[in-house]
């Protein structure tokens, strides 16, 4: 019998195809610390961990090396609910709901600290009146307004509203720029400190600072406070990256377009996200297109040694504690980010107020902050009586109308802003087309008011004023207006008219004369 060989038969497996499903909707992506999705509020914070390693067994089973212990920071996601997605926090990151593609990661005195998150999830909520009164007490004892835009306690007031706004972004589609401004000396520097360490994860930012940490900064959000703002204002001595940046940043959706390299030979295309606020400090005034999106702070040295003497960096000195001040902010940020976008403040301003346009755009951002402020203000705690009250004598105790209360924060603000507008020609020296065409009109206005006063009856003893109109005011003369029209054009002829005397013939007819036949 012989043995064929058989041949061996390759078995064929049949893997599963993959199975493509087309979503209706893209994946919600966090990325930045401090975000709004789909109507959730998310907020990032790095806790330092103790990771403990279980010794690992010999070949025997046996384990005699003791266990190890390291030390790390963990990123955890806070939902405005309570609830926390993290290693050892009760749920993982793989439950959460939104894709993180958080790229950095800010300074540590920015973030949340663990006392804030244990508080924030035992079930501490801060309310937002005391969060303002704080932030409007720490910038009172630093900070001296005489002589600026308006009375001491409505400038810390507008301070502190700014700085709610930068931790309320994601609720706004346009926010605008503060700019203190002054001579040397007058507090412009520690203004910015004192906002940097209030606002939400605030930056002071020097002269040397690179275009791709600006880049990155303002990628997650952080208010860039610039010190010594005087090249800014310049574009012949800024660097186009930088003041790109600066310019495209104060409404939703600017983006910086970047190319960056992938592996060898390769790139691709980055668009960051420069929606960001920015403060600025100098002593020169903004140039026309920074000031159109600027709020212009005047500041002066001030009177008062104890506010001349404080540093804003020392903490002991502060009216209230530091870090339980941030830890709250981030706190309120979370809890009221999705009832503040729902609640449509910032369309509520933009009705209220009395001007629009490119004139509302800084302001829109602070009016709804105002709006929202004075919504949780129910016992008053926030209305001023108005300007000349006080004096009044007090009414008797028959009288059946109420007391005036006073008016709510959003109508001082509000007031504010209108004057800032009516006073802003004067912060903008450096568009002189503009401050040429209203001083025209201010002209024709006082023109036509002394019109006006032409037509009553003079007084007794008194010439009635010129009428432009009837003739009396026809600027210069016949034979000067003629001088300087010879002036202007020199190849014009000398006008001709009649001459008393005996007259010389012009030296060219004397010749053409000369050179005629006699007859």
């Amino acid at each position: 019998m012989v043995n064929k060989p058989m041949s061996a038969a390759t078995p064929s497996f049949a893997f599963p195809s993959p199975q493509v499903e087309i979503l209706p909707r893209p994946p919600l992506v966090m990325r930045r610390p401090l975000a709004l999705l789909d109507g959730r509020a998310y907020a990032a914070a790095w806790l330092d961990v103790r990771i403990t390693h279980p010794p690992a067994p010999d070949s025997k089973g046996r384990s005699g090396a003791p266990a190890r212990v390291v030390e790390e920071k963990r990123l955890f996601i806070l939902r405005d609910d309570g609830i926390c997605f993290g290693d050892g926090a009760g749920e993982p990151l793989t439950s959460l709901p939104v894709t993180l593609q958080l790229s950095e990661t800010p300074p540590p005195q920015r973030c949340w600290s663990a006392e804030g998150v244990a508080a924030f999830r035992q079930g501490h909520r801060p309310l937002p009146l005391d969060i303002f009164a704080r932030l409007t007490s720490v910038l009172d004892t630093f900070l001296d307004f005489q002589r600026s835009l308006a009375d001491q306690r409505t400038m810390t007031e507008l301070l502190a509203t700014y700085a709610l706004a930068t931790w309320l972004l994601d609720a706004f589609h346009v926010i605008g720029y503060l700019w203190p401004n002054g001579d040397r000396g007058c507090g412009k520097t520690q203004c910015l400190l004192l906002m940097a360490e209030v606002c939400h994860l605030g930056l002071v930012v020097q002269g040397g600072a690179s275009f791709a940490t600006l880049r990155d900064m303002a990628d997650c959000g952080a208010t860039l406070a610039f010190d010594d703002a005087e090249n800014l204002a310049s574009a012949a001595r800024t660097d186009p990256d930088k003041r790109t940046l600066l310019l495209a940043g104060n409404r939703r959706g600017s983006v910086v377009s970047l190319k960056e390299p992938v592996g060898k030979g390769r790139w691709q295309t980055r668009l960051v996200n420069t929606f960001c606020p920015r403060l600025f400090s100098a002593i020169r005034l903004p140039d026309p297109v920074l000031a159109s999106r600027t709020l212009v702070v005047p500041m002066a040295r001030t009177t008062d040694r104890r506010r001349a003497n404080a540093e804003p960096l020392d903490f002991s000195f502060r009216p209230c504690h530091r870090r339980t001040l941030v830890d709250d902010l981030w706190a309120l940020a979370v809890t009221a980010l999705p009832a503040f976008a729902a609640g449509g403040y910032e369309a509520r301003a933009a009705a209220q107020a009395r001007f629009s346009g490119r004139e509302l755009e800084p302001w829109r951002a602070l009016l709804a902050v105002v709006l929202w402020l004075d919504d949780h203000d129910s016992l008053g705690s926030l209305r001023r009586p108005h300007p000349g009250q006080e004096a009044l004598p007090q009414r008797h105790s028959w009288w059946s109308e109420p007391p005036d209360a006073g008016v709510g924060l959003f109508t001082r603000l509000e007031a504010l802003s209108w004057r800032y507008q009516e006073e802003r020609p004067q912060l903008e020296n450096d568009d002189l087309t503009r401050l040429v065409v209203r001083s025209l009109c201010g002209c024709a206005v006082r023109a036509s008011v002394a019109d006006g006063a032409a037509d009553s009856p003079p007084a007794s003893g008194c010439h009635p004023a010129p009428d432009r109109a009837a003739g009396h005011d026809r600027g210069p003369g016949r034979c000067q207006r003629r001088r300087l029209e010879r002036a202007r054009h020199p190849g014009l002829a000398a006008p001709r008219g009649p001459r008393a005397g005996p007259t010389t013939p012009a030296p060219c007819t004397a010749r053409r004369r000369a050179r005629e036949p006699a007859v």
